[in-house]
């Protein structure tokens, strides 16, 4: 049996209690009917989509169950990965830095990452050569340094022995700054985070993110009191087409509650948060740093992560390997006219139900999704746990939150 959950809540300033009553009775009814009617189409067996705009106003849509639809409800309190995701929450850790003045966007980082500077770049050829160009913050932040996920974004040369490999990563594609390739280079700002720090990422993002935000169910180690909150998750099968079938865990992540603790902390991926905590993030980076009072980032700082750093350099994954089963076909969420900033995808492709060019955009690989319109003042996010990435069953019911959202909370 399925469930779902509704939660409308509206903060409305300057109207009457009727009014505002009138405006969350209105967005309730519909929210519940047109996402309902969506949610008996589709194969997904839950979904959590919250949304909230800068005045504060927010609506909250849950349905299903925690284990694979069934047993308890999902709610915006439930546990799950959002693996990229995490990249975000890195950016924001690094640009702290910056802002104090500990690391330069434009430095090179060979003395802070000599273990990250020595890795050659392999040529089409199937050899190695050193690179001639400095890498920077700016390069990893952008995904021009070089480093991309080998069998996800690229595929590695037939004559490359990764037996006898011996760098801490897999070979960079091409010179740092000259073109994109999403991969591995948000893990090498999470080491650069803990090595001017002092602190494990762990430690860093609860002190210096989490605790000041509010945010209190986000973790890289999933408390054992709370494990019984992580959702399910599933795939498509090894050619991403398949009926949809719940998994108990696979090569990323080997157990549905993990068993192991983690004490190498990826900044590009790894954390588990909730749909509510997450948002929090989000409001954050919406309200240019600061949530409730709490700053954490300056607004300039957040203005220059949400604009294009890469020029002319292209997003257009038109002919980009990825693998069918999980990762990361781009074809519908980037195009030509795409950017990267410093905290994610800059999505210059305006959408139907009024979602402004320059909106930030990214998800997880298990197809979870955020956005943020700075032009109509939303931000929104969406939590599936299924393979392959970009899959349509969580980017159509995406769609058609965001329709109900910019009809009841856009205000500009």
């Amino acid at each position: 049996m399925k469930y779902f959950t509704l939660l409308i809540q509206l903060v409305v300033f300057g109207l009457s209690a009727h009014g505002a009553t009138s405006s969350f009775e209105k967005a309730h009814q519909e929210v519940r009917r047109v996402m309902a009617d969506s949610m008996a189409k589709s194969d997904l067996p839950s979904i959590v989509a919250i949304g909230v705009n800068d005045k504060g106003q927010r609506i909250e849509y849950a349905y299903g169950g925690l284990s694979w639809g069934k047993g308890e409800p999902v709610k915006t309190s439930s546990i799950f990965r959002i693996h990229s995701m995490t990249k975000l929450v890195t950016s924001i850790a690094v640009m702290q830095l910056v802002e104090q003045k500990k690391l330069n966007l434009d430095q090179a980082l060979d003395e802070l990452l000599p273990s990250m500077s020595r890795i050659p770049i392999l040529t089409p050829e199937g050899g190695f050569v050193k690179g001639e160009e400095i890498i920077t913050l700016r390069h990893l932040l952008t995904h021009t340094a070089g480093f991309g996920y080998p069998n996800a974004t690229y595929k590695l040369h037939s004559a490359f022995d990764a037996g006898r490999w011996d760098y801490e990563d897999f070979p960079r594609q091409f010179e740092s700054g000259t073109r994109f390739l999403y991969g591995t280079n948000t893990d090498w700002v999470g080491k650069l985070v803990e090595q001017v720090s002092g602190m494990t990422l762990e430690v860093y993002f609860k002190k210096n993110i989490f605790e000041p935000l509010g945010i209190k169910n986000t973790h890289f180690n999933v408390p054992e009191n709370a494990k019984k909150r992580i959702a399910s998750m599933g795939n498509r099968g090894e050619d991403g087409r398949s009926k949809l079938r719940e998994i108990d865990g696979d090569e990323v992540s080997p157990n549905r509650y993990p068993v192991k603790k983690i004490t190498k902390f990826s900044g590009g991926d790894g954390l588990f948060s909730t749909p509510s905590d997450y948002t929090k993030i989000l409001q954050c980076m919406l309200n240019y740093g600061v949530v409730d009072g709490r700053r954490i980032l300056e607004k300039k700082t957040v203005e220059t992560m949400v604009e294009n750093q890469i020029g002319e350099i292209s997003l257009d994954p038109t002919g980009w390997y990825h693998d069918a089963a999980t990762c990361c076909n781009f074809s519908g969420l980037m195009d030509k006219d795409s950017k990267w900033g410093m905290a994610g995808m800059i999505d210059n492709t305006p959408k139907s139900y009024g979602r402004k060019s320059g909106t930030l955009v990214w998800g997880g690989y298990r197809n979870t999704y955020f956005y943020i319109d700075y032009q109509s003042g939303i931000a929104a996010s969406i939590y599936s746990q299924q393979l392959p990435f970009n899959h349509s069953s969580t980017t159509s019911l995406f769609d058609k939150f965001s329709e109900l959202l910019y009809k009841n909370l856009s205000h500009r």
